[in-house]
């Protein structure tokens, strides 16, 4: 049982959360919903309720938004969808009773497709691209191929980036050099940095479709 120190008080963690976890689709939409105690535990690792429930002071009234009782509501439903779990107990001075630390279930949450989660995703992209499509059309002298066509492949675009960065995601854990590295970054350095590397991949192992991307106008 790994033990934290602290002059006020004694980590005691059982819990080794996985380097990376792959999420669901009800996983995915519950972590977002609760991304507040997400974010958290990304950076502070092994949390109790209490610190959890300071997160959700309002700045104005400097009062509680929620009720300790909803915290732990809300962490029952997070540890039933196997998102975070009890990874210790601490021991504070002065106080015989111990607290229960909780912590994520995985370092990296690999998160589901937004199609996977949300159903209207789909039809969203397809009128987001309606509108790039006619943005391209006005810019240009030149025609832009039908919408179908141009629609198909940036939807392949954005498979093909899902799938790098799924693949990158699981290397991740494969290699100490790349575990160290991502255990430092915060979330959004996380998801930044595989975005990036998901692009860069679809430019250099999928030239095809590249090729197609830069004919999007009419010769």
């Amino acid at each position: 049982m790994a033990k934290k120190e602290d002059n006020k008080f004694k980590d005691y963690l059982d819990y080794e959360p996985s380097i990376i976890k792959f999420l669901d689709g009800e996983q995915t939409k519950l972590a977002e919903k609760h991304i507040i105690i997400i974010k958290a535990l990304r950076i502070n690792k092994n949390m109790t309720a209490k610190e959890i429930h300071d997160l959700y002071i309002d700045e104005e009234t400097k009062k509680h938004r929620y009720t300790i009782k909803t915290i732990y509501r809300y962490l029952e439903k997070l540890e039933e969808a196997d998102l975070v779990k009890i990874s210790g107990h601490r021991i504070i001075e002065g106080k015989r009773l111990s607290e229960q630390l909780y912590t994520r279930t995985g370092n990296i949450f690999f998160k589901a497709k937004k199609e996977e989660v949300y159903p209207d995703v789909k039809e969203k992209k397809k009128e987001f691209h309606k509108k790039l499509h006619t943005v391209l059309q006005e810019i240009s002298d030149s025609p832009v191929i039908e919408f179908k066509d141009f629609d198909n492949l940036l939807s392949q675009k954005s498979d093909f980036e899902q799938a790098f960065n799924k693949s990158v995601v699981e290397k991740i854990s494969k290699s100490k050099a790349l575990t160290e590295l991502y255990s430092e970054m915060d979330i959004d350095e996380v998801n930044y940095i595989n975005d990036l590397i998901s692009l860069l991949l679809v430019i250099i192992e999928k030239p095809e479709l590249i090729k197609k991307i830069q004919k999007i106008y009419k010769d």
